[in-house]
């Protein structure tokens, strides 16, 4: 494992936040593959003096690292997530340049979960037991960390749940919601020379595309506009067989209710392949969370979440939930992920006040 800061005996809040994230970002904990991270946070809280706790999710490999003051039961955790999306192989490898912390996971979300940590010692040496951490696993794909957690957090009565994700140090007061998946096309391959003796797939899927993007999925005075993504879109088996079989992975930011969206998709499907006969085709719905409006703080600057979030699911467990993160979603998943250590500084700040500010 790579470190690019030793710790020494006279570093302050953002030395020891960049060196604590550094140690994080250097576990490549892709989705599934979060263990070694998990255990790493789990010594390292265990060593700060925190009261560690495992839990589970699936199995032995998989669980959540919740952390309190010894003999405590806090009222207020602070919560993010140790998985990362896939990188190349030197995003594995944090740096500081250009005064930016470098890297898979700095923004999304070890950055923040860094940030977390000494936010809330601070405020335990300070003598405040009402604060825990709570860091979860499974964010990027299914939100599993948290959907398990919820119950958990209801049963132990946390009033406020504070979610990190890259906010750029504003608090999130609306979270666009998401309508995510799979359109599946079926035809009838042939010889390309005799097209008429098959059903074309991939022809329904470009008509079918094009009629997707001209659907207006409506817009919201607070949360703006919905927006559609095709992120994946593949088919057919070879440049000279009419094409079998198609599909298309779609992504929807939706304003309003997510089940109300379901009706202009299918029915768009529906009118397309009137036009094609032979065709059979399906809409597989993976993700529906609806479009959230959350809680604001005085004096704090405020900003609508464009993307998902384990939020959708904490909302569930009866705490007053916030979104809070130091760096941009702008940087996440890309082969330039940074945030800057100014933002890191402030994002401690801002949580110790968020802290101070529900508790008083």
């Amino acid at each position: 494992m790579t470190r690019y800061l030793q710790e020494s005996d006279n570093e302050g809040p953002i030395t020891r936040i960049a060196r604590v994230a550094s140690d994080l970002m250097s576990y490549p904990s892709v989705t599934g593959a979060e263990l070694p991270v998990l255990e790493h946070v789990e010594r390292l809280l265990k060593g700060m003096g925190w009261h560690t706790e495992r839990w589970p999710i699936s199995n032995d490999e998989r669980f959540n690292v919740f952390a309190a003051p010894a003999g405590k039961s806090p009222t207020v955790v602070l919560t993010t997530h140790l998985d990362v999306v896939p990188a190349p192989e030197r995003l594995w490898l944090p740096k500081v340049e250009g005064g930016a912390l470098r890297g898979r996971g700095a923004c999304d979300a070890k950055g923040i979960a860094a940030v977390m940590i000494e936010a809330a010692d601070s405020l335990r040496q300070e003598g405040c037991a009402d604060v825990g951490l709570l860091f979860v696993v499974g964010e990027e794909t299914d939100s599993v960390g948290a959907k398990a957690a919820v119950p958990i957090l209801r049963e132990r009565g946390i009033r406020y749940i504070v979610n990190g994700e890259p906010t750029e140090g504003k608090l999130v007061v609306a979270q666009k919601g998401v309508l995510a998946g799979t359109i599946v096309i079926k035809g009838k391959p042939c010889h390309s020379g005799y097209p008429h003796l098959g059903t074309d797939a991939n022809g329904f899927l470009v008509e079918l595309a094009h009629a997707l993007r001209r659907i207006d999925f409506g817009s919201h005075p607070v949360f703006g506009d919905a927006t559609l993504n095709l992120g994946m879109i593949r088919g057919g088996s070879a440049g000279n067989v009419v094409s079998p079989s198609a599909e298309i992975a779609f992504w929807i930011r939706t304003v309003r209710s997510s089940l109300s969206s379901r009706e202009p998709i299918e029915r768009i499907v529906h009118e397309t392949a009137q036009r094609f006969s032979g065709i059979e085709v399906g809409v597989e719905v993976q993700v529906v969370n609806d479009p959230l409006e959350l809680e604001a703080l005085p004096h704090f600057e405020t900003t609508v979440f464009c993307g998902g979030s384990d939020i959708s699911y904490y909302v569930e467990s009866g705490a007053r939930v916030l979104m809070f993160g130091p760096g941009s979603l702008h940087h996440a998943h890309t082969d330039d992920e940074h945030v800057t250590l100014q933002s890191l500084e402030e994002g401690y700040t801002a949580y110790r006040s968020i802290c101070r500010t529900i508790m008083s």
